[in-house]
């Protein structure tokens, strides 16, 4: 929303010579108005919320209208850097009211056809705030069914049932700190999420064994990732999140498996969720032995620093460490 926000006051901004736009919405909640977005960035010097209480005599507004200074002093603050007139654009969202609003310029005055323009660019930015509330909520149902999902896989071992949530927590911050960006650290909070999804196909008994693994128990085990990547194979949307699921267990040293991949041939999101997976392996109690101390963990991970795990991972893990 904060793009579409953007687009709406610029576009308006642009269109219309306003010294000042502002594009709000209801909160579903309380019903208050909330500011998305103004141009130019932090210029209006009034309240980024105006309180339900005030919004009673416009809600029934549907077509674009100006406001003097005393009407808009009715509702807030007049801002600074206008003399208070302003064009209003009203829609509808979900039941929610919002307006796109623009500060008519000094030395004019907007004329009906102008007004026609705002009212067409405020039914874009309904259209638009729509279709992202949509997806939004779309996007926090599919996480949810991936986190259950994830969380069923565990929650055969007791040692294990918060694994997937927590390592997704961790490796998110350390995304941040290496300065992932958004499309990155989505992709890599499913990878996290899903990166033992394979384990689905191990037999329990393997997992739960509590002893060490023998060798044709361990090849069944490192199967795993390529299984994940199989079942998240019929969903396109998932394809770059398959990378991650099946290099999560690859070392940055070319010794990991399935594809023996060193460096920057691991996708980084992978290079990350080893880590952090590593660090809380290290920290719990397992079946085959009892949680190391965090101190000696993250001794372990400066040790395989270069070998198993990317320095600049451990570094930014570490640093999160510190913080938390």
């Amino acid at each position: 929303m904060p793009e579409i926000g953007e687009r709406v006051v610029n576009g308006t901004a642009q269109i219309l010579s306003s010294p000042a736009t502002s594009l709000w919405l209801q909160e579903q909640e309380t019903g208050d108005l909330t500011r998305l977005a103004v141009y130019p960035a932090d210029s209006l010097e009034t309240s980024p919320v105006v309180p339900a209480e005030h919004l009673g005599p416009w809600l029934g507004r549907t077509e674009a209208y100006t406001i003097d200074a005393s009407d808009y002093a009715a509702i807030a603050p007049v801002p600074e850097g206008t003399d208070g007139r302003f064009a209003i654009a009203p829609f509808t969202v979900d039941g929610r009211w919002g307006v796109v609003a623009a500060a008519v310029p000094a030395t004019s005055a907007l004329s009906d056809r102008e007004l026609d323009i705002l009212g067409s660019i405020a039914r874009q930015a309904k259209l638009a705030l729509s279709s992202a509330a949509s997806y939004e909520t779309l996007e926090r149902t599919f996480l949810s069914t991936v986190a259950a999902l994830a969380n069923a896989l565990e929650a055969n071992d007791e040692h294990t049932s918060t694994h997937a949530r927590w390592i997704t927590d961790l490796a998110l911050r350390v995304g941040e700190k290496l300065g992932l960006e958004p499309t990155h650290l989505k992709q890599l909070e499913l990878g996290a999420l899903l990166h033992d999804i394979g384990k689905i196909g191990i037999p329990t008994r393997i997992l739960v064994k509590p002893g060490p693994l023998s060798p044709e128990e361990r090849a069944v085990v490192e199967t795993h990732p390529v299984l994940g990547e199989r079942i998240l194979a019929p969903i396109e949307q998932l394809r770059e999140v398959r990378r991650i699921v099946r290099s999560a267990h690859e070392h940055y040293d070319g010794s990991g498996y399935p594809d023996r991949l060193a460096g920057d041939a691991i996708p980084l999101e992978s290079r990350i969720v080893l880590a952090c997976d590593a660090f809380h392996a290290m920290t719990t109690d397992r079946p085959y032995r009892k949680a190391l101390g965090v101190e000696e963990a993250r001794r372990r991970l400066v040790e395989a620093s270069g070998s198993q795990f990317d320095p600049q991972v451990v570094d930014a893990l570490l640093r999160v460490l510190d913080e938390s």
